[in-house]
């Protein structure tokens, strides 16, 4: 069969880009194979291939669960049904970030140091370590001094930093970043063979931030098959971001640090509602947000 008589067959029934990608999977070449070759014929083994794809992507499977991987931040991660999707969205948290990490390359401090003072960036609820994995391999290439970094990635899911670890290898950061599976923060607060030495600590936090009436009302795609476990939180989406400011009061008070940040992605609707909780544990912080390309409020800024 050709690949024509493929998309004639199948037309109407999927998003044409998505169909001209399952059938790159399936005969492993390019899309842009598949869009300049529309005569090419496919031999039955690869026939049997595509059916199969295309009958997952009629069921509402996402494409990047069909294909095993997905771009984000100009690299390729690979994802699992283990670990939530990375989105575009989610960028604008890499980006802010990598702001607050370069404004503090050099700070100055009272006492005149810090200038090589450790920095230690934490991503909590890595999954497939996408954010982690950006950062560190943005500093690497433009920051010689990467050994002044600490770089962790914690999720609860064993499953989720399996894949991670994949993912850091693929990007040639394995031995730059520790992943570690803990509930939110507790590794730090409880371990008692580990300390913070640093005197600036920045935390990026994607966390489960669906309410239960979202979560209900999200499209078959997202409820039918990324793990709840990272879409849910509680019954206003707000859990476990009330959880993590709790754990980050809780080390404030045990360590002394220069500076603490934390950058959280939040679903919009929340903004005044994550704000007035900031508010009740950290009076005297200024808390920024900040809009994505949608003009959606979708990260929050604390400096502590």
């Amino acid at each position: 069969m050709r690949i024509n008589n493929i998309f004639d067959h199948n037309f109407g029934k999927l998003d044409h880009l998505d169909l001209e990608l399952l059938i790159a999977s399936a005969i492993k070449k390019t899309r842009e194979f598949v869009m300049t070759h529309s005569d090419f014929s496919v031999n039955k083994e690869q026939e049997s291939k595509i059916n199969k794809l295309i009958k997952r992507r009629l069921k509402n499977e996402p494409m990047a669960y069909i294909l095993g991987q997905k771009e984000f931040y100009g690299l390729n991660f690979k994802v699992n049904k283990h670990t939530l999707i990375p989105r575009p969205e989610t960028e604008l948290l890499v980006e802010k970030a990598l702001h607050k990490i370069q404004d503090t390359r050099n700070p100055i401090k009272p006492n005149g140091h810090g200038a090589n003072m450790k920095k230690t960036i934490i991503d909590i609820g890595t999954g497939s370590g996408n954010i982690i994995i950006s950062i560190a391999k943005c500093l690497r290439n433009n920051d010689l001094r990467l050994r002044n970094y600490e770089f962790y990635g914690i999720d609860i899911s064993s499953k989720a930093l399996k894949v991670a670890e994949q993912n850091a290898k693929l990007h040639s950061v394995e031995k730059r970043i520790k992943f570690i599976r803990s509930d939110l923060l507790n590794y730090f607060l409880k371990s008692k063979s580990y300390k913070l030495k640093t005197k600036n600590l920045i935390i990026l936090a994607n966390l489960p931030y669906l309410s239960q009436n979202l979560y209900n009302a999200a499209m078959p795609d997202v409820k039918n098959y990324e793990p709840k476990t990272a879409l849910l939180s509680g019954q206003d989406g707000l859990d476990h971001y009330q959880k993590l400011l709790q754990q980050i009061k809780k080390i404030k008070a045990k360590r002394f640090m220069f500076h603490v940040s934390c950058f959280m992605e939040i679903s919009p609707e929340q903004k005044g509602r994550i704000q007035k909780t900031i508010k009740s544990l950290f009076p005297e912080t200024r808390v920024k947000f900040y809009r994505d390309l949608a003009n959606k409020w979708r990260v929050c800024e604390i400096n502590l």
